[in-house]
């Protein structure tokens, strides 16, 4: 093809309308059209889609399976880099990314685990044929073909068996002709996004395609600390971004019937921590404007990295016209860094920060074999993954955060104290006597005859004994905030020693003297002086979680598709999917035993390694049909069964005397009809109903059990059914004018098992009905003739259901925060121009530009402990303009 062949080529591109890339070619595939995407084309003719795969065509709108498909057209004009831009575009699913190395999949609000590497993701995640893994899925968007999305359980189109749905993403293939392209992207908070493209020749029969992309912007809040202990080191301001990929692919054709591909990408991510904008009175500005510009941070060394680098090798071959193979072979390496602020504050005393490390790689390989006439289409085939990983959960404090902890501790003691005192003036006032031994009736009868109550009995039943000592304990002045504040030690140690002369002098001028008294008194080794706290040299107190595991995955699937008639044809497939895991858990003592004698752990108690290994299998499958009731019209329907394989928790090790047992695998069943037609040539429609059953959900919760000094990532099962209707209509207005329209609603019910939330309190089991939830996704597309080159005008409006408050446990300080509960609403438009020769294209856009503002998520794993809740906001508007030049 000549350059200018190929620019022409890329001007009727450019005036295709966004959303029919995106819903018209929601490529509807069958499982034969599934397993070979380099060799599939999608192709506009008479303005009907068309897929091309294995010497078979079929128009998308005649195919009874859904697969929603997000095309290269669709990630420019949007400007998505990333699966959480162009999630808007595909109804009933999301993608979260508010943390890069443990971002998750959504599919029909069914979200999975993605803290602990002891999982698999409900939704299964891949990239050029070849499964990712939870940490791997969040990559770059660089020279891709599109995206495709199938929902529901998943077993025979794709290598990996999963509960609720499969993501592939396809990037372009090395091809025979030249082409090249450069882009710059430049916009708000300093973002510079550069990209470029070479694909050409290295012989008649051997091709390269090079792509690289970076993306860098700056933060939109500032963060105004800098702790001592971040001198010499990075202090980012909060949502700072810096993302590198690259690509490069060599196919060879080795004959007309054989092809090999071997291609090595890169990804590397170095930017600032998921943001903890604080809350709390403690917090800047006391919690007070969670949207303002300033926020405190003092997060040691916080950043959150990843470097990955995946090599693939894949064989395409073709045995004569009906007989054919592919085999995907892929090795995957990555180590990431999160280390982020889990206060949200500035505060020395009540610091706590996490740093979730992982080491791990993946070797993934599939072989299917195809069979295809004009009746039948086979698709089977085999899979084996081996992944071994290693997670660090490292939990740090300051000392003065510990002291706060053990201040804690020691207001017990004291009030516990205060309390015997009460106790013991009730026995000598022989209330306790009189009232046969009850404590309450006795202490309410005291505290009314106290008051001058004329019938102290009033108070029987109104008052108990704990509110007794309670308000006793706080007239005493013995509360202390911090045991390192001189006065109040002072009046503790002479409140319980009787010896006057600790005065706060005394205690400020003998440093610590009277905390290592008083620690031999208690014999409480935890009491410790001021001389430990935490500064640009000091220790911070670790308490480290290390887990090592090898994961095994066997598969072997066959698929079939069979015409009976012209108008009619059924398709069935069944699969046997097999894990196995085997895991480690160690819990590593806090350094600072070596240097006090008798300390330990005061979160988590020291654990040896401990050893699990478990397997599951499951024999899942689809059975469906379609119908073509004319040439514009169809119906089809399909049930199928999918399963997620069980798993350990990173954070609650498996021991003899704890209880705790592998999380059950997930198991599902989808039953969907659906419908495609096209009316009057121009509105296109597809829709689909579907009911399904999950069983044994795995649903991620912090949790704060007793016993356990704080909150944690805790991995919960549940029973979800979900019933729901998703609709896609593209109505082509004139030749330059579309509007498009996606949507999904669903109704949900859940059977939930008791669990402790994070502040503690127990949630019974309980069956919640009827929790409904919609979303929209309007667009526009318009190209002018302005008589001069090509324009393009895109809008785009999203509207989500707030769905938050469905789960129970919800704390109380969560539903106060300021637009959480809000339904969500942004607009974003792109304009553009392109030359006559399509070699030049120069745009301008907008993200939000309604400037709405939410909070994205909330954290309360220190709410409970310290008081100090905080969570994640959105950037508010952006624009810019972007650049393109095509060689």
């Amino acid at each position: 093809m000549s350059v200018k062949t190929k620019s022409a080529a890329g001007n009727a591109l450019f005036r295709k309308s966004v959303l029919a890339n995106t819903v018209a070619a929601a490529m509807v595939l069958s499982s034969s059209q599934a397993i070979a995407q380099e060799q599939t084309e999608a192709e506009a003719i008479d303005d009907v889609i068309v897929v091309t795969a294995q010497k078979r065509s079929q128009n998308v709108m005649k195919v009874p399976v859904t697969v929603d498909t997000v095309s290269a057209e669709t990630i420019k004009e949007s400007g998505s880099i990333l699966l959480s831009d162009v999630d808007k575009f595909i109804p009933g699913f999301d993608f979260s990314d508010s943390n890069m190395t443990q971002a998750g999949v959504t599919m029909r609000g069914v979200s999975s685990p993605n803290i602990s590497v002891g999982g698999d993701p409900s939704s299964a995640t891949f990239f050029d044929n070849v499964y990712m893994p939870r940490a791997a899925q969040n990559v770059l968007f660089s020279d891709m073909q599109r995206i495709e999305v199938l929902k529901g359980p998943q077993g025979t189109l794709f290598g990996k068996n999963a509960a609720m749905g499969v993501v592939n993403m396809v990037p372009n293939a090395p091809q025979e002709e030249f082409d090249a392209f450069v882009k710059g992207t430049f916009g708000t908070d300093n973002l510079m996004r550069l990209e470029g493209m070479v694909n050409f020749s290295l012989t008649d029969n051997i091709y390269l395609r090079a792509n690289v992309l970076t993306n860098e912007q700056d933060g939109f809040i500032d963060n105004i600390t800098r702790a001592d202990w971040n001198e010499g080191t990075k202090t980012w301001d909060l949502g700072a971004r810096d993302h590198n990929a690259a690509r490069v692919a060599i196919k060879w054709d080795v004959s007309d019937r054989t092809n090999v591909q071997v291609s090595y990408d890169w990804d590397e991510l170095e930017q600032a921590p998921p943001m903890a904008v604080g809350f709390s009175e403690y917090a800047y500005k006391g919690g007070s404007d969670p949207f303002g510009s300033k926020q405190e941070n003092d997060v040691r060394k916080g950043v959150e990295s990843r470097d990955m680098y995946a090599v693939t090798f894949k064989l395409n071959h073709e045995f004569n016209d009906q007989w054919s193979m592919m085999f995907v072979s892929s090795y995957r390496d990555w180590d990431t860094v999160n280390r982020e602020d889990e206060d949200g504050t500035a505060n020395i005393t009540r610091y706590l920060d996490t740093s979730n490390n992982e080491d791990s790689d993946i070797f993934y390989n599939e072989l299917q074999i195809n069979y295809n006439t004009d009746r039948l289409n086979y698709v089977g085939g085999i899979t084996y993954s081996k992944e071994d990983v290693f997670q660090e959960t490292e939990i740090f404090l300051t000392a003065d955060t510990v002291a706060r902890l053990v201040t804690g501790e020691l207001n017990g003691q004291v009030r516990g104290e205060v309390g015997n005192q009460v106790e013991q003036g009730l026995v000598e006032a022989g209330l306790v006597d009189a009232f046969e031994g009850d404590l309450d009736a006795a202490a309410a009868y005291a505290a009314c005859l106290q008051q001058g109550a004329p019938d102290p009995t009033v108070c029987i039943g109104q008052i108990s004994f704990d509110d007794v000592v309670d308000e006793t304990y706080a007239a005493s002045g013995l509360e202390m905030d911090h045991m390192w504040n001189s006065d109040e030690w002072s009046d503790v140690l002479v409140a319980l020693t009787g010896d006057s002369s600790l005065t706060p002098e005394f205690v400020a001028a003998t440093g610590d003297l009277t905390y290592m008294m008083a620690s031999a008194m208690f014999n409480e080794p935890l009491i410790f002086g001021p001389s430990f706290s935490t500064g640009p040299t000091g220790m911070f107190w670790s308490e480290n979680f290390l887990n090592s595991g090898e994961f095994t995955s066997y598969g072997i699937y066959s698929d079939f598709d069979f015409q009976l008639t012209d108008a009619w044809n059924v398709f069935a497939g069944l699969r046997y999917s097999k894990d196995e895991k085997d895991f480690t858990w160690e819990i590593l003592e806090t350094p600072f035993a070596q240097i006090i004698p008798g300390v330990s752990n005061v979160l988590f108690a020291p654990l040896e390694k401990t050893y699990a290994s478990d397997s599951w299998d499951k024999v899942t499958g689809r059975i469906g049909t379609g119908y073509q009731l004319n040439d514009d019209h169809m119906v089809f329907a399909s049930f199928a069964t999918g399963y997620k394989a069980g798993g350990y928790d990173s954070l609650n090790p498996i021991t003899d005397d704890n209880g705790n047992e592998p999380f059950e695998p997930e198991e599902s069943a989808n039953l969907e009809i659906g419908y495609k037609g096209v009316f009057a040539d121009s509105v296109r429609i597809t829709a689909a109903f579907y009911h399904t059953e999950l069983d044994d959900r795995q649903r991620n919760i912090e949790s704060k059990p007793p016993g356990q000094a704080q909150a944690l990532p805790t991995v919960v099962n549940e029973d979800l059914v979900i019933d729901g209707i998703e609709l896609g209509v593209i109505w082509d207005i004139t030749d330059t004018m579309t509007f498009g329209v996606v949507t999904d609603y669903r109704e949900n019910e859940v059977d939930t098992e008791e669990f402790y939330n994070s502040s503690g309190d127990l949630i019974p089991a309980m069956k919640i009905d009827n929790e409904s939830n919609t979303s929209y996704t309007l667009t526009f597309d318009w190209m002018p003739d302005l008589g001069f080159g090509d324009t393009k005008l895109h809008i785009d409006y999203v509207f989500v259901e707030n769905e938050r408050g469905f789960f129970p446990g919800t704390p109380d300080w969560e539903r106060n925060l300021p637009n959480y509960f809000d339904d969500r609403e942004d607009l974003n438009a792109r304009a553009s121009w392109m030359n006559s020769s399509g070699s030049l294209e120069i745009g301008i856009w907008g993200k939000n530009l309604l400037d709405n503002r939410y909070i994205e998520g909330a954290g309360g794993r220190t709410a409970s402990v310290l008081g100090t809740p905080f969570g994640r906001v959105n950037r508010g508007l952006e624009s810019g303009v972007d650049i393109k030049y095509t060689f």
